[in-house]
């Protein structure tokens, strides 16, 4: 029996984001005064919501998204969102599929049920417009568990332990280890 799976996909940020953490609101959560270390919270931030952002499957910032995927035996799950807006489907020889032609069921993370095609393709902008508050305490967390934890291997440490409680609940994708 066929099924649904994804070819390939490219995810990129809709020109600069702003970050829904400010440097403020770290350096407060961090308990940090003073300005000698702005350019590290504010790189901290930045790394710390994309490798949320990774784990979770989940568009923090505004993105645009285009995904090449199989849809043989239809119902396949857009898991890359919230889904937000202009969402456009092409066939395997790039004709646009007019929205009368599909199936599309859900909002922020929505399945399309047909066409079953073995090859389409799908572009739209995700992200939130306001971003959950548990999301936005996994970035603070994150930057100070980055902060307090700089000169050693952070690759090796992961997330901090909240950190990873949050990403579990929110994840699109397996289990956040």
């Amino acid at each position: 029996m066929p099924y649904s799976y994804v070819i390939d996909k490219t995810i990129t940020d809709v020109g600069t984001p702003t970050e829904p953490v400010t440097l403020q609101q770290a350096k407060d959560y961090c308990r940090i005064s003073g300005s000698s270390e702005d350019t590290l919270i504010t790189a901290l931030i930045t790394a710390a919501r994309e490798a949320i952002e990774r784990a979770t499957g989940l568009c923090i910032v505004e993105k645009d998204v285009a995904i090449t995927f199989c849809n043989d035996n239809g119902d396949f799950d857009f898991t890359i969102g919230p889904y937000k807006e202009n969402f456009v489907l092409k066939d395997e020889d790039d004709n646009t599929i007019v929205a009368d032609d599909y199936k599309l069921i859900g909002y922020q993370f929505p399945t399309l049920r047909a066409p079953a095609y073995s090859i389409l393709k799908a572009t739209y902008v995700a992200g939130y417009d306001t971003v959950p508050a548990d999301l936005i305490t996994a970035i603070k967390a994150q930057v100070n568990f980055s902060f307090e934890n700089r000169g050693t291997n952070i690759d090796a440490l992961g997330f901090a332990p909240i950190v990873s409680v949050i990403c579990q609940r929110w994840t699109r994708k397996s289990p956040v280890l």
